[in-house]
C-alpha cells in the first residue's frame, strides 16, 4: 500500500510568519505565442518551507554545510523509516503540548541506525484549521536527545513548529550538528504501521538549504 504524507499547497494556506510571503496558486494569463488557449499556474510565494518540505543542517549552519542538492536521490528512496504513534494531543488544548523524551521511547519501536523516523501527533488532520501552527505541539531538548541517540537519517513529524518560541528548549544546534535531514510538516502518520519505507522527493533546486518535496510511505 502506499501512503501519502504530503500536506496540500493551496492559495490562502497556513504559513510561518512574515518575512515568509502568503501563497497564492492563480491562474496563468492568456499566453500570445501560442495559438490555443493553455492552463497553467503561477505559485506566487512559494518558498523553501512552503508546504511539506525537506531540510538539511544548512538551515542553521548556512555555508558550514551543505545543499539540499548534495543529498543523492538514492539516498531518499525506500528508505526504511520507523514511525512512533503519540496520543494525547488535541488543538483544543489552552497551551501547546510538549513532545516528551518519555512519550517517544514509551513508544517501544526498535530503530536502526540510518531509519528516517517519524513522530506521529495525529496533527495532520489539522492542516486547514486556522490554529495548525500556533496550536502546534513542539520538541523538548530531551526527546530531541533521545532521537539523536537512536542515530537516524532523517527526523520527520507532522507537527509544524518544532520549538517553544516562547520558552526555547534550544535544540536546533545539537540537532543539526549531528547532520540529520528533517521532514515536515506531514499529514496522514496516524494511519502508518510500524515500519515501512519513506520516499521523500524534494523540488531540485540544488542551491537551496530545503524545498517542498512530495514525501509518500509504503509498506515493501
Amino acid at each position: 500500500s502506499v501512503v501519502d504524507l504530503t500536506g496540500e499547497i493551496y492559495t490562502g494556506m497556513w504559513n510561518y510568519e512574515p518575512p515568509f510571503p502568503d501563497v497564492t496558486v492563480r491562474p496563468l494569463p492568456a499566453v500570445p505565442w501560442v495559438e490555443t488557449q493553455v492552463y497553467c499556474d503561477i505559485f506566487d510565494g512559494l518558498h523553501s518551507q512552503t508546504g511539506t518540505y525537506l531540510e538539511t543542517p544548512a538551515h542553521l549552519l548556512g555555508d558550514a554545510s551543505y545543499p539540499l542538492g548534495a543529498v543523492g536521490v538514492e539516498q531518499l528512496v525506500y528508505r526504511r523509516v520507523s514511525v512512533l504513534q503519540l496520543d494525547g494531543f488535541s488543538i483544543d488544548a489552552p497551551n501547546r503540548a510538549p513532545i516528551t523524551r518519555a512519550a517517544l521511547a514509551a513508544c517501544n519501536v526498535p530503530i536502526q541506525p540510518g531509519d528516517a523516523v517519524l513522530v506521529s501527533c495525529n496533527w495532520g488532520k489539522n492542516w486547514k484549521d486556522e490554529r495548525y501552527l500556533s496550536a502546534s505541539p513542539y520538541f523538548t531538548a530531551d526527546a530531541i536527545d533521545w532521537v539523536l541517540e537512536q542515530k537516524p537519517f532523517l527526523l520527520g513529524s507532522d507537527v509544524p513548529r518544532w520549538e517553544n518560541l516562547d520558552r526555547p528548549e534550544g535544540f536546533f544546534p545539537t540537532f543539526y550538528a549531528a547532520d540529520i535531514l528533517l521532514l515536515a510538516p506531514c499529514i496522514n502518520l496516524e494511519k502508518l504501521p510500524v515500519h515501512g519505507f519513506l520516499t521523500a522527493l524534494p523540488l531540485r533546486v540544488d542551491t537551496t538549504c530545503c524545498a517542498p518535496c512530495r514525501a509518500v510511505f509504503t509498506d515493501e
